[in-house]
């Protein structure tokens, strides 16, 4: 296939309760020519790829988009490269199961909005879910961090108490009169002028 049939597509990740945007969801596009893309949403959920169509102008696929804390969902893209929007996919809180919806990205204007002409059928064959380990290995690369910065800010304290304590001594010091060394000095004083 040329290149000249790449075409740029674009979608958008949701939650399914909240419909607010998903951050850093992994897209990836499987063309069945056997090319695979992948694509990560951003703050506004917002992901965008591209693929080559057919000979007929038409783009087909499987879709996956995984997210922290969200089921990953499955679905088959059959869409013409004229529309390039493939609309929202929502995702499902939760883990353990995979969520299957049919054509995502078709032609007609009944398929734009997948939460209302889908089903979801859950997969009790999927055997390890991704988001799991992703959440510990998000976890474990933070404890060293935070626990360096607590370090660092308990360190910058005790200093900072440290050295206000110190000049409050040394200025405590000053304020003292020490009459021995005061009388001792006078005498010295008075020895001098006697020899004069």
């Amino acid at each position: 296939m040329s290149e000249k049939q790449k075409t740029n597509y674009i979608g958008r990740v949701v939650d399914d309760r909240k419909k607010a945007p998903i951050r850093a969801a992994k897209i990836t596009f499987e063309n069945n020519d056997g090319n695979s893309v992948v694509s990560y949403s951003d703050i506004e959920g917002i992901y965008r790829f591209s693929a080559n169509a057919n000979n007929d102008g038409i783009i087909e696929g499987k879709i996956t988009v995984e997210a922290n804390g969200y089921q990953t969902y499955k679905s088959s893209i059959k869409s013409s490269s004229d529309k390039r929007d493939l609309g929202d996919i929502t995702l499902i809180q939760g883990s353990s199961s995979v969520t299957y919806k049919p054509d995502v990205g078709e032609t007609s204007s009944s398929s734009k909005n997948n939460s209302n002409n889908s089903t979801n059928i859950k997969d009790s064959t999927n055997t390890k879910d991704s988001t799991n380990t992703n959440n510990s290995d998000n976890i474990d690369q933070l404890i060293p961090i935070l626990i360096a910065l607590m370090v660092a800010f308990f360190t910058f304290t005790t200093f900072a108490i440290v050295s206000a304590i110190r000049k409050e001594r040394f200025n405590q010091r000053n304020n003292y009169i020490n009459y021995n060394q005061l009388l001792i000095n006078q005498v010295k004083s008075q020895r001098l002028n006697i020899k004069d």
